[in-house]
């Protein structure tokens, strides 16, 4: 049971690190407008990052 909290928690961290990034390329991208991103916009960001880094049956 320690374990799977250790592995919950460690995927938690890499999934809001990926998030982070993604919300930060967003915002450095020349020309983007600048607006707030709201939690759905980073829940659905880390969403198709994970998807995307998922391996491919």
């Amino acid at each position: 049971m320690k374990s799977l909290g250790e592995a919950w928690r460690a995927g938690l961290a890499r999934r809001a690190q990926r998030a982070a990034s993604i919300r930060d390329a967003a915002l450095r991208q020349p020309g983007a407008e600048h607006h707030a991103l709201t939690a759905r916009d980073l829940i659905r960001m880390a969403q198709s990052a994970l998807a995307a880094s998922e391996p491919r049956s």
